[in-house]
């Protein structure tokens, strides 16, 4: 699940920026909690139309223009594999500046290696 989000993230961030545009991937070990942060400096998302971007088969009509590839179903299946491991995804936008994704996932104990 967590290389189809990462896959996911990233691939969105550097089909939606602009030319020349940053994309910057940021993993956080808080003991307890793993962040992962996505962001770009493309088009952004209007505020009208951030909560929808999570439905399945939406796309912004802004995303639309920037690239006819795509279906609407790589943000809802990141949002239900996120809430399936009991994290959270956040989404800051502004259009024209960009986008950054947070999602914050319990840290699962692993085994000790020797």
């Amino acid at each position: 699940m967590m290389e189809i989000i990462v896959s996911n993230l990233v691939g969105n961030a550097i089909r939606y920026n602009r030319p020349g545009g940053r994309v910057s991937v940021r993993l956080v070990d808080t003991g307890k909690l793993v962040r992962l942060v996505v962001e770009d400096e493309g088009i952004g998302i209007p505020a009208e139309e951030q909560a929808k971007i999570f439905d399945e088969f939406y796309r912004s009509p802004e995303a639309r223009k920037k690239s006819n590839l795509g279906t609407g179903l790589g943000l809802p299946i990141i949002k239900k594999f996120v809430n399936e491991m009991g994290g959270t995804i956040e989404l800051e936008s502004e259009v024209g500046k960009g986008s950054t994704f947070t999602i914050v996932l319990p840290r699962k104990a692993g085994k000790k290696r020797r």
